[in-house]
């Protein structure tokens, strides 16, 4: 009797597992607060990173259905049927919207789970801009990577290598307003600033976003209003520590060759200086996230540096406004006697 009694416990106990891992809603989602254990070099650029805040909300299935969609849009199928179990198809076609290559596409038909591609390029010129976009991004997110490197040196050489690389388009002045779609989706954008080694803010925000994502760097777009010139302006608030912070690629563009860290690593209160106002952060991304505030001012220390480039080890060599010279150590997150 008591043989008999405990298979019946446990066949009831398999069938709840097997009812809970077939149900989407009791499945586990990723801590969007698990860092990796390094931060490694990457090989190859995955094309479908999220920002955090998605990572957190969609389950794994639903990852899986973004990555088929990806992946079907780069490999040119007519169409793809997704899984009706996972996140609407409209919320995962909306999500492929915010990819640096969705502006491969001329449009997208939803016909109930099914996605149907019309494409704007041949597929050589497709394929062709693919590789350009993807080397150009590998090296800017390995510019002088390490085995060795921690995040903040993931996120000091990345600023480092959009800084010098791009230029601010001064003689564009289409898409400012705030209202602009650019503010929410790249288009071409990413395209254009690395080819032409040049954008408006958002060019500097997008690829700077997309090459800290591949380095396992929790990052964001954000976007408001600059009070002062009364145009829209975009920029990044990245994850250092658990702690979130802003900083300005745009901004911080380098002059005579040399990029500065005026605006890396600021606060809320800094950014309001700047006159700056952030659009509700909860009205384009998820709500479930929480809030992201910006308090912590450990950077403060680096706020007149004009001038940096990475030495060796966790090691930068620095110049402030007045020309004097410092080395900036990673692991302490302080300046060196």
């Amino acid at each position: 009797m008591k043989t008999k009694l405990t298979a019946l416990l446990l066949a009831v106990c398999l069938l709840l597992a097997a009812c809970s891992a077939g149900d989407p809603a009791q499945e586990e989602k990723t801590d969007p607060t698990e860092y990796p254990a390094t931060y490694k070099p990457v090989s190859q650029i995955d094309h479908c990173v999220l920002e955090p805040d998605d990572r957190a909300r969609l389950s794994d299935r639903d990852k899986l259905a973004y990555r088929s969609l990806t992946e079907s849009m780069l490999a040119r199928r007519d169409s793809i049927t997704l899984d009706p179990d996972t996140v609407s198809v409209d919320e995962l076609v909306d999500l492929l919207r915010e990819s640096p290559y969705y502006y491969f596409l001329k449009s997208t038909q939803i016909d109930g789970s099914t996605v149907r591609f019309t494409y704007a390029y041949p597929a050589d010129k497709q394929q062709e801009m693919l590789t350009f976009i993807d080397e150009q991004m590998l090296r800017i997110a390995n510019h002088e990577a390490k085995d060795s490197d921690n995040a903040l040196d993931v996120i000091l050489k990345v600023y480092l290598a959009v800084t010098q690389e791009m230029e601010y388009d001064l003689k564009r002045t289409d898409n400012k307003e705030l209202g602009s779609p650019l503010f929410t989706y790249p288009a071409d954008e990413i395209y254009k600033a690395l080819r032409d080694k040049k954008s408006l803010c958002y060019g500097f925000a997008y690829v700077m976003r997309f090459t800290l994502l591949q380095r396992g760097i929790d990052c964001f777009c954000v976007y408001g209003l600059c009070t002062a010139h009364d145009d829209g302006h975009e920029w990044i608030i990245f994850r250092c520590d658990d702690k979130w912070f802003h900083c300005d690629p745009a901004w911080d563009r380098a002059k005579e060759g040399h990029s500065k860290l005026l605006h890396f690593g600021k606060t809320d209160h800094e950014r309001e200086v700047d006159t700056l106002v952030m659009t509700d952060f909860s009205s384009y991304h998820d709500p479930g996230f929480g809030e992201v505030k910006c308090t912590d001012d450990r950077f403060s220390i680096l706020r007149g540096v004009v001038r940096y480039t990475f030495a060796s080890g966790h090691r930068y060599y620095m110049t402030d406004v007045n020309d004097k010279q410092y080395v900036f150590d990673s692991e302490t997150q302080a300046f060196v006697e």
